[in-house]
């Protein structure tokens, strides 16, 4: 022992073994720097957290002082308005001015003014028109109750001495022109004039109640516990979210002073519950001050949070730095690890496997090149689907041409014999019909058009084969008008009305009916073409439906180019169903997302 203290303490560091080592490197490089970390985050969050804070209390305080100017706006609009309006009103009154109305019909002109005035700006709460003789006019009974104060009140005075602007009267509880004593109300006051002589011809006053500017920010606060209150230039509030609070004085002391300072600055206060941040805002039309308080406390929780998870990560971080030694050879390991798992995944058939590259080392080279092979492998897959599909989409291309000439001829032939019989008539009738169909066959080259143009080439088609057999068959169509705007692969339900009409009702023996419907079901839409007619026997039907589920050869190339083209187009939930009974007819039934065109 007494040689182990007298050696130097570079020999005694490596005499230790490898792991001691590192944990003696790991104790004080993890500890100091998470206790310092914690020290100085704590401060630097507590000073962001209150800048921040102020910052959004700020944003806040300009989104409720613009609503504010604007309802304060929209009440001076609605006093010119009234100016303009009472002008006019008024005048019909004085001899030589259009005549002389009763003082019933003035009653009712002037009231009406008010409440079109109240009706345009919501905002305001109440109005009243007080003539030169001291008569009140109010927007609601209310307002003309106690009409003896108003002569001699400071407002009418006022009133009288202004020169025709508008005049903001101080928050104020009274019991004349207003609808509710009880309620603090803010009026704006202006004496009206008539406008081409200058004479006075009374005074307006409109009123705001408190609780409209309450509102604005009474759910505005986007931080717990906060809260606002507005004081006038004197420190009277005059708006708050407590009730009993407006039109109170502020206390003396220095919150008064600093509410009455300059606007834009923030203070934190002592208070009864504790710490407050207050921030204020200047409402600079009435020079009110809007204040909001924010609880100190609420902006600390998150730092204290933070500090006592940073206090626990240390200690976590020391027993992980005891334990750094043997974890090391697993560090060096587990990269290897993930890519032999991702392997074996690749193994089994999933190739949605991509490696994080961490490091430019051989493990990084590597996970790099695992990377790069997986994508190509995916590229290369991409490119064989989309060979396939491209050459499904020739195949059915091929099947559709070969159905487009059969149709055309038949239908020439049927022109020519109508021709010969001497029906000009059904002659026009077939050609604009053939016409009409291949405009909508053709397309402009599209693959898809709308169920509106489908069944428009539908009802050309089916009404030049009911020309043709005329005694075979009749048809309906009844489609809800919500599906026509859906997209559809053209020529789906055409090659299916062709097989109801020649395997179907052709061969019944008697005259049939074919309908065409759809509706919309949930977010598909559901189209079904049903026939009277033969039906199909079991074994038929068997094999056709094997023969849509792609394990056996098409039985006929009409269904199964629209089973395919529709599965190809939207995917393998989609498609035709089929139901058929010997005797009872067929009724195929096509599903189609709804996909608005």
């Amino acid at each position: 022992m007494e040689v182990a203290k007298r050696l130097h303490p570079a020999r005694w560091f490596g005499r230790l073994l490898i792991r001691k080592k590192i944990m003696y490197v790991y104790i004080p490089l993890i500890i100091l720097p998470l206790f310092l970390l914690g020290f100085v985050s704590y401060r630097v969050y507590t000073d962001a957290i209150v800048k921040k804070t102020v910052n959004s209390v700020s944003d806040n305080s300009t989104l409720i002082i613009t609503l504010m100017n604007s309802m304060l706006t929209n009440t001076e609009s609605a006093a010119n308005i009234l100016t303009l309006n009472l002008n006019k009103v008024i005048a019909e009154k004085t001899p030589g001015q259009g005549g002389q109305v009763t003082d019933l019909q003035l009653y009712t002109q002037i009231t009406n003014q008010l409440s079109y005035a109240l009706l345009i700006f919501p905002d305001v709460d109440s109005a009243a028109f007080i003539s030169r003789s001291g008569e009140v006019y109010g927007s609601t009974i209310e307002l003309e109750k106690n009409a003896g104060l108003v002569p001699e009140s400071s407002m009418l005075s006022k009133l009288e001495n202004s020169r025709n602007s508008n005049i903001w009267f101080s928050m104020e509880r009274r019991s004349y022109l207003v609808t509710n004593a009880e309620e603090p109300v803010l009026s704006l006051g202006k004496r009206i004039v008539n406008i081409n002589t200058g004479e006075t011809l009374g005074y307006v006053i409109l009123n705001v109640l408190e609780d409209a500017l309450s509102g604005i920010y009474r759910n505005i606060g986007s931080i717990q516990d906060e809260s606002f209150l507005i004081a006038d230039p004197d420190g009277l509030v005059v708006s708050a979210l407590e009730e009993d609070e407006v039109l109170r004085p502020l206390p003396q002391g220095p919150l008064r002073d600093w509410v009455l300072g300059p606007a834009g600055q923030h203070l934190i206060q002592p208070s009864p519950t504790g710490k407050m941040l207050l921030v204020s805002g200047e409402i600079s039309r009435l020079g009110w001050k809007l204040i909001t308080m924010v609880p100190y406390n609420r902006l600390n929780e998150d730092t204290k949070t933070i500090t006592r998870l940073i206090v626990l990560i240390g200690f976590v971080c020391l027993l992980f730095a005891i334990l750094g030694a043997g974890m090391l050879s697993n560090l060096i390991a587990k990269p290897i690890i993930n890519l032999s798992r991702h392997m074996k995944h690749v193994n089994e058939g999933n190739l949605d496997q991509h490696l994080q590259v961490n490091s430019s080392d051989e493990i990084g080279i590597l996970a790099s090149g695992f990377n790069m092979m997986m994508n190509r492998v995916e590229e290369l897959l991409s490119n064989i689907g989309k060979e396939q599909r491209e050459k499904r989409e020739y195949e059915l291309a091929l099947i559709q041409a070969q159905i487009k000439p059969h149709f055309l001829y038949n239908t020439l032939d049927v022109i020519y014999t109508l021709s010969d019989m001497g029906r000009p008539r059904d002659v026009q009738r077939t050609t604009k019909a053939l016409a009409d169909f291949y405009r909508v066959v053709l397309s402009n080259g599209r693959d898809q058009i709308t169920l509106q143009e489908e069944l428009n080439s539908v009802r050309d088609y089916l009404s030049i084969q009911q020309i043709r057999y005329s005694d075979v068959f009749n048809f309906k169509i009844e489609i809800e008008p919500d599906t026509l705007s859906c997209i559809i692969p053209k020529l789906t339900l055409q090659p299916l009305v062709e097989n109801a009409i020649y395997h179907g009702l052709k061969t019944k023996g008697s005259f049939g009916e074919l309908k065409i419907t759809g509706y919309l079901e949930e977010d598909k839409v559901i189209l079904k073409i049903t026939d009277d007619g033969v039906g199909m026997s079991e074994e038929r039907l068997l094999l056709l439906e094997t023969a849509m589920k792609g394990q056996e050869k098409p039985v006929g190339y009409g269904v199964s180019s629209v089973h395919e083209r529709i599965r190809l187009y939207f995917g393998p939930e989609y498609g035709l169903h089929i139901t058929s009974k010997p005797g009872q007819g067929t009724e195929i039934a096509v599903d189609l997302p709804y996909r608005a065109g």
